[in-house]
């Protein structure tokens, strides 16, 4: 593993920051602020980064002296990662084969265990142990529809805004199903990294790396396995196109939210983004004017995001106090009294 990755994975040590890391501010309806936040993006990579992983297995014959690696594998990707980032972390478990005769309870080719993205770990561990062979019926040719499962999950997946989001695929078989350029495009369209591991000869290998996969073989200790996976998803944060700050839709709709860029590093500033090829070979250092409205009366507590891909890596929080309940009013009886008193009192002075 690289040095990179270990300074990654040590936590702590190195994190993409936001600053200043809170705010707060009185606003009255129609009034605005504008406040500069700067974002650095670390050399090496984030400790804070919110990640969406999503494991699918091929579950076909083929797969029945390999699966319980597999689910090992999964299961050992998914903790490191974790207790890497914590409550940050969500995850998904999905499987494919090829035959349309499946048993009760199997989802068909392609499609996913309806286990959708969470962030109880438990959950997610149970359902990769839960992740059984579709034996008898699922055989036949040797192409497994891992391309059609990977662009279902990539369109249905409840990916969380703002995620950094990774899908590992397991098999030992060629892909079939939904054409190249189809899976592509849905992976870019939702911004996912996708991750193989082969547990054939390198047919799936192939195939993956046509789909921009970073891809691996199982040859290895399962230990090592981790590590080159983990060190994928390093790999994931390595270089990057876009740096923004954003709310994600949180300070609504109380609170509106709009952000200029002003200074982008060794990039350019495009409107709201700093756009350019940037990598983590050193601490990068972007400027934005972000301006809150007040746009309706009450409390409003939310978080801004600086957001590198899209994807959040440090998170910053911001206050607006306001009346949160309106003044009760009194009962009409209440009134009578209160002027009634007012009475008597304007009564004295005049008797003074």
């Amino acid at each position: 593993m690289s040095v990179a990755a270990l300074g990654f994975l040590a936590g702590g040590a190195l994190a993409d920051s936001i600053s200043p890391d809170s705010f707060t501010a009185d606003l009255a309806v129609g009034e605005s602020v504008t406040i500069t936040k700067t974002v650095t993006v670390s050399a090496g990579g984030p400790s804070d980064a919110l990640i969406d992983a999503y494991f699918l297995f091929d579950t076909s014959g083929s797969m029945g002296g390999v699966i319980n690696a597999a689910k090992a594998a999964a299961g050992d990707i998914f903790s490191t990662i974790a207790t890497e980032f914590g409550a940050g972390v969500a995850g998904g478990v999905g499987v494919f084969s090829e035959s349309a005769a499946l048993p009760s309870g199997i989802a068909p080719p392609g499609s996913v265990i309806n286990q959708n993205v969470t962030t109880t770990t438990a959950d997610v561990i149970s359902g990769i142990n839960n992740v059984t062979l579709c034996n008898p019926d699922c055989g036949g040719d040797f192409p497994e529809s891992a391309n059609t499962a990977i662009e279902l999950v990539a369109e249905n997946a409840s990916w969380r805004p703002g995620s950094n989001r990774f899908i590992f695929a397991f098999s030992d078989a060629s892909s079939k199903g939904s054409a190249d350029a189809d899976v592509i495009a849905a992976l870019a369209a939702e911004g996912i990294r996708l991750v193989s591991l082969d547990f054939g000869s390198g047919a799936f290998t192939t195939d993956m790396a046509e789909l921009g996969a970073i891809t691996f073989s199982s040859s290895a200790t399962p230990g090592s396995i981790v590590d080159d996976v983990t060190a994928g998803i390093v790999e994931g944060f390595s270089e990057y196109e876009t740096v923004s700050v954003g709310d994600l839709g949180g300070g609504g709709p109380l609170i509106s939210v709009s952000a200029v860029c002003t200074g982008a590093d060794i990039g350019a500033c495009v409107g709201d983004s700093a756009v350019g090829e940037y990598d983590r070979s050193v601490d990068r250092t972007f400027t934005f004017d972000v301006t809150f409205t007040r746009t309706g009366a009450g409390t409003s507590v939310f978080d801004t995001f600086a957001l590198v891909d899209g994807g959040i890596v440090a998170t910053e929080a911001d206050r607006f106090p306001g009346p949160d309940v309106a003044p009760v009013p009194l009962p009409a009886a209440a009134w009578m009294l209160i002027a009634g008193l007012g009475g008597m009192g304007l009564l004295r002075r005049r008797q003074k």
